[in-house]
């Protein structure tokens, strides 16, 4: 393992195809649970894909990605407001646009203060003060306390000491909860949407990745130490979620960092083992990764139109098996993924890079 000069290589399709099975991943257990709840029958013998463990990776994967991304950008104030900007155009359009379909059947029932929290993503919101109208939503606030705090911590001289204080902070957090050590440490009481969404465990995922990014941008890993870091990631991982359901409940706090250097040693591997030539995939499976976001957020527009369609047609429940509701809103996110994908979130990605 040496030390080398910083690379960027194009872009990982392992990491990408990793994206979008984890999209996948939350979108069958989202439309497993709706097909279930038509008919007391199981789906799919009974199968179904962790939603949990799939987005505990989506925080790592957000840190490797806005390290790489963004690793050259460290002091120079005139790159923050280009982070800003993209950070922008990759969050917001898709989830406005899921959002059209529940708010034209809502919006009379929706107060203005409501809508604000809904369509700024805000995350100083208290956790379960409201429901989310897109429930994958959640998870775009930790993004965005993410993005705040890096965005800070590019900034020039103060910078990594920010992100220091923040690693630094979390840690004193989630410790003050673990004896023996709540026991000697001074409590650390942040505001409770503060301390959800910039101090809670979600940080300890985005810190990991960004770790595993540091790790392989700026070390040449030779063989076998990719094949290790998989290997060992893997490993440890399926023992981790063999005490979590499986990946279909939230690793303990303790658990946490462990499942979170899991899946951070699983991305460096891959990188690893992609960016040396020793795992070669199609190009083509590269446009799943652009497909996974907005699968993710746009399936349960799909299911809310079922949802309205059921509500409104109680007795064609029994019309459809569940596996068939299932296929068949599959295919429909799936569809809708595709349209929304290169013919309104690509456009307006490469928009945005013309701009800034």
């Amino acid at each position: 393992m040496n030390v080398s000069p910083a690379r960027r290589p194009g872009k990982l399709i392992s990491l990408e195809v990793a994206r979008f099975v984890a999209a996948l991943c939350v979108g069958t257990d989202h439309i497993v649970s709706f097909a279930a709840s038509l008919r007391p029958a199981p789906v799919l013998g009974g199968v179904d894909l962790p939603p949990i463990i799939a987005v505990l990776f989506f925080f790592v994967l957000s840190g490797f990605v806005i390290y790489g991304a963004h690793r050259e950008d460290f002091g120079r104030l005139n790159r923050l407001p280009r982070f800003l900007w993209r950070r922008f155009w990759r969050i917001y359009p898709v989830y406005w646009l899921s959002l059209v379909i529940p708010l034209y059947f809502l919006w009379p029932t929706c107060s203005p203060g409501y809508l604000a929290h809904i369509l700024t993503l805000d995350p100083f919101t208290r956790n379960g003060g409201f429901r989310e109208l897109i429930p994958p939503a959640w998870s775009l606030r930790f993004e965005l306390a993410f993005y705040l705090m890096f965005t800070l911590a590019l900034l020039p001289l103060v910078g990594r000491y920010i992100l220091g204080a923040w690693v630094f902070l979390v840690a004193w957090h989630l410790g003050q909860t673990l004896p023996p050590l709540r026991y000697v440490l001074p409590r650390l009481r942040p505001p409770h949407a503060l301390a959800w969404h910039f101090f809670g465990v979600h940080e300890v995922m985005f810190f990991a990745g960004l770790a595993a990014g540091a790790v392989f941008f700026r070390l040449r890993l030779r063989q076998p130490w990719p094949w290790l870091l998989l290997a060992g990631g893997a490993s440890a991982l399926v023992l981790l979620e063999r005490l979590d359901d499986w990946g279909f409940v939230y690793p303990s706090l303790q658990r946490a960092p462990l499942v979170a250097g899991s899946l951070a040693a699983i991305i460096v591997g891959l990188a690893a083992l992609e960016n040396g030539g020793h795992l070669r995939l199609s190009p083509r499976l590269g446009r799943l990764g652009a497909l996974s976001y907005p699968f993710y957020i746009f399936h349960p527009s799909i299911l809310f139109l079922g949802s309205v369609f059921i509500y409104d047609h109680p007795g064609d429940k029994q019309m459809f098996s569940p596996l068939a509701v299932f296929v068949g809103f599959m295919a429909a996110s799936l569809g809708a993924s595709v349209l929304v994908t290169f013919f309104y979130d690509r456009p307006l990605q490469r928009f945005a890079r013309r701009i800034l």
